[in-house]
């Protein structure tokens, strides 16, 4: 049953970040839900069943992905906001699909969830 609280995804293979950035995201009053990788996150997406997000947070680092899984990702239509660093091993990869938002280390946890507030709620 849908509900008037943003429905907010997070993709990101590390446990402790994606818990930690979910949890921040709760306090703000979102409904936050982890994926560790983008097929998982695509699949739930055409559930009948589930919620959809309003935005969907991707933290690239360490993440095993594939150019089919950005351009499944980017199907959706759902605002994406990228997490990256400095250098990534697609190097065009911030500028080469249409993110709501990138974030390039350092960057904070309050960082994320104030673009995300920036982004949901303006």
């Amino acid at each position: 049953m849908p509900t008037n609280i943003p429905v907010v995804w997070i993709i990101d293979n590390n446990h402790w970040e994606r818990a930690d950035l979910r949890a921040l995201l709760i306090e703000r009053g979102y409904a936050a839900d982890g994926f560790v990788d983008i097929f998982h996150a695509v699949a739930s997406f055409y559930r009948e069943t589930a919620e959809k997000p309003a935005l969907i947070v991707l933290e690239i680092r360490n993440l095993a992905y594939g150019p089919q899984d950005l351009e499944e990702l980017a199907r959706l239509k759902v605002p994406v906001v990228l997490l990256t660093g400095v250098f990534e091993k697609d190097g065009d990869l911030p500028v080469k699909y249409k993110w709501a938002a990138v974030l390039r280390r350092p960057f904070t946890f309050g960082q994320v969830a104030d673009a995300v507030d920036g982004l949901v709620r303006a």
